[in-house]
């Protein structure tokens, strides 16, 4: 058996050699969440050596998905600056293992979180940016291995890439009635509102920040916070793509 720190280089060096990485839940007896976050934080402080934190992303934000995975709650991720993807871009499918896409709702911290935050009023106060994004996430890191809940947590989320739209008039939108469509080559892929997020945007970003906290980091200003999926992530095939958020915005990006 190993421990995390054993766990997370061996992922780093698979990943690296452009393998498969090794199931952590076949590595650690009683592997678990909070297993997960340990290997998580060593496998991304591995990837730091050239690559920074861009920010954080709330995963599996809807219960079916928590449930499909065998979580009880959602988890965090870390975004990397390298995945940061040119908006209205073309986007290479073999670049990644699994690729999924999501539309989601990305915040922007204008002041330091270092502390938990009581409320919504506290963490508006935090943030100074809002903008429609795609999340370009990649279930594919284990291969064909069916991996665990745990597994994804630690892989760090399928935290891969994101795309982010023009920033709106969003201090004065009612951030519960922002209207989402997505569709490829003019098939609708889903229709969502954002408030079917955790009770509404405001609220999954408090979740998100506070987690972080918990899990020793510091939010920093400039860093970019990924609030949830939408609706339902979509496999990604060749095709155009157009994300409608209505005053919110659009990105329209291709598939390749």
């Amino acid at each position: 058996m190993m421990n995390s720190r054993e766990i997370a280089r061996a992922m780093y060096e698979a990943a690296s050699a452009g393998e498969s990485w090794p199931l952590p839940s076949e590595a650690m007896d009683g592997f678990d969440v909070a297993n997960a976050y340990e290997v998580q934080r060593e496998f991304v402080a591995r990837r730091l050596g050239s690559d920074s934190i861009a920010g954080f992303k709330a995963g599996a934000t809807a219960v079916p998905a928590q449930r499909a995975f065998g979580l009880e709650a959602p988890f965090v991720g870390v975004l990397l600056a390298g995945g940061h993807r040119p908006t209205g871009g073309v986007v290479a499918a073999a670049d990644f293992g699994q690729l999924l896409l999501e539309t989601e709702l990305c915040f922007r911290a204008g002041s330091a979180i270092d502390s938990r935050l009581e409320d919504v009023d506290s963490l508006r106060a935090c943030i100074d940016g809002c903008f429609p994004a795609i999340e370009l996430a990649d279930a594919g890191g284990y291969g064909e291995a069916k991996f665990t809940g745990p597994d994804l947590v630690a892989g760090n989320g399928a935290s891969a890439a994101y795309m982010l739209g023009a920033e709106p008039d969003w201090r004065s939108a009612d951030m519960d009635r922002v209207p989402v469509s997505f569709a490829r080559d003019g098939q609708i892929l889903h229709e969502a509102v954002s408030g079917d997020l955790m009770g509404g945007p405001w609220l999954a970003l408090l979740w998100l920040v506070n987690m972080v906290v918990d899990l020793g980091y510091e939010v920093q200003p400039g860093q970019l916070l990924l609030s949830g999926a939408l609706g339902a992530p979509h496999p990604a095939v060749v095709g155009g793509y157009v994300a409608d958020f209505g005053e919110f915005g659009r990105i329209a990006f291709e598939v390749v």
